[in-house]
């Protein structure tokens, strides 16, 4: 069924104050974002903001969502490359590179894990969304999980390796790896990919 203009201006404001809050997000963090600082990026009113969303909380948890859509298809890249003309450090460093290429959209896109602590520790007090946040815990690990069976489908990865069992390290690991890189700037991305083949081999 064809969408009225209204429907597609409610999507396009939506859309509009997602990415703004995203952007802020990663720029201020979570706990320093205004719903001020949001709509002045996309013009829009705080009336605006509140026909979409009731809270910063709730914007949150969409956008949570919003990057997931992003990077729909990423655990795929595996499926065009062969064992026999690339090895496992490059299909995974393609396929992180195409992830963050998905994600990017900011200079600011390897801060997410800590704007991601900071959202957790500001609502603490609220086990409803840590309980969200739980939720898509597991979602997270499922995606890297699928990733991990293109690399055992086309011989990268021994089939009787546990696939969500490593996927769970690699989100651990990836998400240290993110928090040092941010506030020490180190190590070297080289050294990312070499410890992510450690876990998949």
């Amino acid at each position: 069924m064809k969408k009225n203009k209204f429907q597609l201006k409610r999507e396009a404001t939506y859309r509009k104050l997602i990415e703004a809050a995203d952007k802020c997000f990663l720029e201020k963090g979570f706990a320093a974002t205004t719903i001020g600082d949001i709509v002045a990026i996309t013009g829009h009113t705080n009336g605006a903001f509140y026909g979409h969303f009731e809270s910063k909380e709730q914007l949150f948890l969409h956008i949570l969502d919003y990057r997931q859509e992003l990077s729909s298809g990423w655990t795929e890249t595996p499926k065009q490359y062969r064992p026999e003309n690339t090895t496992l450090e490059e299909v995974v460093t393609i396929s992180v590179m195409r992830l963050q290429e998905m994600l990017k959209g900011n200079e600011n896109f390897k801060n997410w894990i800590l704007v991601l602590v900071d959202f957790y520790m500001q609502t603490k007090h609220k086990p409803e969304l840590h309980s969200v946040l739980k939720n898509k815990y597991q979602e997270w690990v499922a995606g890297i999980a699928n990733f991990i069976d293109a690399l055992k489908e086309q011989g990268w990865v021994s089939q009787d390796k546990d696939s969500h069992q490593i996927a769970k390290l690699v989100l651990a690991y990836n998400d240290g790896f993110s928090v040092n890189w941010v506030l020490f700037e180190g190590p070297d991305p080289q050294s990312y990919i070499q410890g992510l083949v450690r876990l998949l081999s």
